[in-house]
């Protein structure tokens, strides 16, 4: 009989609860705290873990942070057997504050390397108009726009995610041993600790925006490990390693434009360049300048509303400002205010623009 022990649920979960005690009662960072409390979110038995663990922990410094970080829940009654800890993570309590201490060396690498050994998939969603942000086993963090569909498969070698729609911004914990890939379309977009952008438009039309670190855009079909990453980070020194390739390396500030499955030149992004391209993930949208077709295309993104201009003219008027994402009749006032474009809605879905002409 194998001796291997088959990790549970909420054997995951009670690993990474041990994580966030220690972590606690050494001291959060402000990023963590907020890291936290989403992992929180995500469900009650994570609050559960964690509230029980940190009466085994016995530091009244550790009741005192959670008693801080949420007020209105008392961590004097914890919920009493509602784990049913395996005899190879928690036989005793002695064992499971082992595990918490151990946990706490590896926090220092910003990553879990029990979970680093095992097998985890997960399909995350967002409906039309909705947004949410997920915490990933390794403490990765993902914000999906609006309709997305995202496929998780982490193993013992990889990170590996799929952006079969929509966009995502990923906050990549780093883990040296197993390089983090996004594929969309047919690129792929690998990382090994550092916050980018995916927006896929469609399979062969995609943008890139990279806030922190270094990005490698590649085909799918290569396979890019940890140690040839490190050397493709160093991109000047290894312009013709990276062109054999057939790879992009962008870095934070910049932006990658793929049309039709080409990658076009790297651009650099002013401070409000990023602040308009990244304006969703505060659920708003700037406009600067785009056609009103284009800004009206974008607007449709976040709402079941469809968009019928009258002419090309109206069409090509560029527009500015800044909207709360989804707010449909607020943009209309907008129009109508600022350039005389009414509107006529024809059915539920369906709103007619025209502009008034001049007398």
């Amino acid at each position: 009989m194998s001796n291997v022990h088959q990790f549970t649920s909420k054997d995951l979960i009670l690993e990474k609860a041990c994580q966030w005690i220690s972590a606690i009662d050494r001291g959060l960072s402000e990023i963590e705290k907020e890291q936290f409390k989403l992992w929180m979110m995500q469900s009650t038995a994570h609050q559960d873990a964690v509230y029980e663990l940190a009466q085994l922990w016995d530091e009244l410094a550790v009741l005192n942070e959670l008693s801080s970080l949420f007020p209105h829940r008392s961590v004097k009654q914890p919920q009493k057997k509602r784990w049913a800890f395996s005899s190879a993570i928690a036989a005793s309590l002695f064992a499971a504050l082992m595990v918490c201490s151990y946990l706490l060396i590896n926090l220092e690498n910003g990553y879990n390397e029990e979970l680093a050994k095992i097998n985890y998939t997960k399909i995350y969603t967002t409906k039309v108009g909705e947004q949410a942000t997920y915490v990933l086993p390794d403490g990765t963090i993902v914000q999906l726009n609006t309709n997305s569909l995202l496929e998780v498969a982490y193993s013992k070698g990889r990170r590996q995610l799929l952006l079969s729609k929509g966009e995502g911004r990923f906050n990549v914990a780093k883990d040296a041993s197993r390089p983090f890939s996004v594929m969309a379309g047919d690129k792929s977009f690998t990382a090994l600790g550092t916050v980018f952008n995916v927006q896929r438009n469609n399979s062969s039309d995609l943008e890139l925006v990279v806030t922190e670190g270094k990005v490698m855009i590649t085909d799918p079909s290569v396979a890019v490990s940890a140690n040839d990453f490190k050397d493709y980070q160093l991109a000047d020194n290894n312009a013709k390693k990276v062109r054999k390739i057939n790879a992009n390396i962008v870095i934070s500030g910049e932006k990658a434009i793929i049309e039709q499955s080409i990658t076009k030149p790297i651009t650099q992004l002013s401070v409000d360049d990023v602040q308009r391209d990244l304006a969703w993930q505060n659920g708003m949208l700037i406009f600067n300048g785009e056609h009103l077709s284009d800004a009206l295309n974008e607007v449709s993104r976040y709402t079941s509303t469809r968009f019928e201009l009258s002419s090309d003219e109206l069409a090509n008027i560029k527009v500015a400002g800044v909207f709360k994402a989804g707010d449909v009749e607020g943009l209309l006032e907008s129009l109508q205010t600022n350039f005389a474009i009414e509107h006529e809605r024809l059915g539920e879905h369906m709103v007619s623009l025209t502009q008034q002409t001049k007398s």
